[in-house]
């Protein structure tokens, strides 16, 4: 009975160590990863200002097709889809 306790303590033991070191390896790539979001926040900004014409580009882009004339294509495609 004695030996099977203590294999079952050296079996948790084990089973611990395998934890504790699996949570060592987790943080440390959670602390690279929020490294390189770091670093990807800090050089975002100056990319991001690069990226206003065609953000504007798009944004008229959608207010024509949001515009009078889509409109009217819609309805008339309504129109036909009825028939």
């Amino acid at each position: 009975m004695e030996t099977i306790l203590i294999v079952c303590a050296v079996i948790v033991t084990v089973a611990f160590v395998a934890l504790v070191v699996q949570a060592v390896l987790t943080l440390q790539q959670l602390r690279h990863t929020a490294k390189a979001v770091e670093f990807l926040a800090l050089n975002a900004d100056g990319k991001l200002t690069a990226l206003d014409p065609v953000i504007g580009a798009v944004q008229s882009v959608t207010t024509a097709v949001s515009s009078g004339w889509f409109k009217l294509a819609q309805v008339f495609y309504g129109m036909l889809a009825r028939k």
